[in-house]
């Protein structure tokens, strides 16, 4: 019989080797069964919960291949590199069966007894459990990193730099920063200080031009004033994720940047404008 191998590695912890084992072992159950490999599938740095599956390229070029019917066998190390979800896998296993073909994690050969689909079943439910704990675990740790006022990854703001956890102030991007609120409360325009950070090469910590967008969500965050938030969900509301009302708040917690009485100012004068409608010069 003809048999296809898929092997998957996420980021957590795992490299490509873990690949090239997953196939090693596959080839060998292969060899072993007499079962002839046609083709190899590998996706990689990719994570296995829930509908990302559907960004998964080699998996989805698998499961057209298994409806042109090129293949008999999957050959699998465990059931987790092909899925963490339980409703995944039961989706996988009708989709296989009206198509003849079997479904084989080589490290987890329970054979077909009546017992065997219990064994199965409850290999599905523990890759659910194993990743919906993991998350879990890793908001917690998040959460205690947030409650020591530490930064809990991802790009720091623009005006700060981040050393062991914490951070500290950029002094060449803060001093934009304040230019930013000056020219903002002085109800001055952008563009002249928008070209000067284009002519000193002063880009965003994703290294893009700074422009009026980015302008006004620095305007609009209250970290530069030293309040340290974290929120573990973004809202929907685009106005709550820079209030972030749900969020661990501390108080002189980060380096400020600007006073809270000159913060305070600037978002009188942004609100005045949204409200009444009227276009915002100093924004030009």
């Amino acid at each position: 019989m003809n048999a296809v191998i898929y092997a998957r590695f996420s980021s957590d912890k795992q490299t490509e080797d873990s690949i090239e084992a997953q196939v090693r072992a596959c080839r060998e159950y292969a060899a072993v069964h007499g079962l002839q490999i046609t083709e190899i599938y590998a996706d990689e740095a990719i994570s296995g919960k829930g509908s990302k599956t559907t960004t998964r390229r080699q998996y989805q070029r698998m499961l057209r291949d298994c409806d042109k019917g090129k293949f008999d066998v999957i050959l699998i190390h465990k059931y987790d590199r092909i899925a963490r979800s339980l409703g995944e896998h039961v989706n996988l296993e009708a989709r296989l069966k009206e198509k003849g073909v079997q479904l084989i994690a080589t490290a987890q050969d329970f054979g077909n007894t009546n017992e065997a689909k219990i064994m199965r079943a409850l290999m599905w439910s523990l890759s659910e459990y194993y990743i919906d704990n993991l998350a879990q675990e890793t908001k917690k740790g998040l959460r205690e990193t947030a409650l020591k006022a530490e930064h809990t990854g991802g790009y720091a703001p623009f005006g700060y730099d981040v050393v062991e956890k914490r951070y500290i102030i950029n002094e060449l991007e803060a001093g934009y920063v304040r230019k930013m609120f000056d020219a903002a409360q002085a109800r001055a325009g952008f563009v002249e200080l928008i070209n000067e950070m284009d002519r000193q090469g002063i880009r965003g910590k994703r290294g893009k031009p700074i422009k009026y967008p980015q302008i006004y969500e620095i305007l609009r965050n209250e970290k530069y004033t030293g309040v340290y938030l974290y929120s573990p969900t973004e809202a929907d509301n685009r106005a709550d994720r820079r209030h972030k009302p749900e969020a661990i708040r501390i108080e002189n917690a980060m380096p400020a940047i600007i006073s809270r009485t000159q913060f305070e100012e600037v978002q009188k004068i942004m609100d005045g404008r949204r409200q009444t409608g009227r276009k915002s010069n100093y924004m030009c």
